[in-house]
């Protein structure tokens, strides 16, 4: 091989080496599992589909740390289920001192909780007092509901910390929750161990609803989704923004 094409090839490959390179930009979105799993991840595709270039990284946050990892620079934007007021003060809980006046708030869509029951449960209809009943533990057989003579199984996400205290909040008030938990660490399993569990009874976000489980006629805990920035969005965090808004007209 002569110099001259060894000198081609040679400037060939590190042209395409510096084309064919990433461009390194990165957004990355912070937030616990209810929010990343039920409203991040969805969005992720449309987001780098629509922005060539860019890659959308998910930072999974631990509850009460969401506003830390953003102060820090962790993460660019925040995606909660929780009201910014009830995200400083989980931060405080965890000794970190937020000041709320340098945080920007977007609402973009709402996250609506629903009981999944396994499909071989006849029950088609839960009031308050009965879920208060069943997640207090005083309820333990479905026959007590007029169902099948079968245990009940709550299946509990310990990763939705948030969802789950407002549910918890809402459903139970005051009432202590106690039932025998079968746990699992993402709504995925919820969904999954009610489909296998002809006694079970979960909770899972609205676009969880597949198929496989029963949504019986119960009361939905809702809360808005938002979006939160240190300062002004950018130009990406308000096309991501702009996304979940899109998806949220669609359910």
């Amino acid at each position: 091989m002569t110099r001259f094409v060894k000198t081609v090839i040679i400037a060939l490959c590190i042209g395409c080496a510096a084309g064919c390179a990433p461009s390194g930009k990165v957004l990355r979105v912070g937030g616990e599992d209810g929010s990343i799993s039920g409203f991040v991840l969805p969005a992720k595709e449309t987001f780098e589909e629509e922005n060539a270039g860019v890659t959308l990284e998910i930072v999974r946050s631990r509850p009460g740390n969401e506003l830390a990892d953003l102060e820090k620079g962790v993460v660019d934007v925040v995606v909660s289920v929780q009201s910014l007021a009830d995200l400083v003060r989980a931060a405080a809980d965890e000794k970190v001192v937020i000041d709320p006046a340098g945080l920007r708030s977007t609402e973009v869509g709402k996250n609506d909780t629903v009981i999944f029951l396994n499909r071989k449960n006849s029950i088609k209809k839960l009031t308050k007092k009965q879920l208060r009943s069943i997640f207090a533990g005083r309820i333990t057989n479905w026959k007590q509901l007029k169902g099948a003579n079968r245990a009940i199984v709550v299946v509990w996400n310990l990763e939705a910390e948030a969802e789950n205290d407002m549910f918890v909040k809402d459903i139970l008030g005051g009432a202590s929750f106690a039932p025998k938990l079968l746990t699992v660490n993402s709504y995925d399993e919820v969904r999954k161990r009610v489909m296998e569990t002809p006694g079970a009874i979960g909770i899972a976000p609205s676009g969880y609803i597949a198929a496989g489980v029963r949504v019986p006629k119960a009361p939905v805990v809702s809360s808005p989704v938002i979006v939160v920035t240190k300062g002004e969005p950018t130009p990406n965090v308000k096309k991501l923004t702009d996304i979940l808004k899109d998806m949220a007209l669609l359910q």
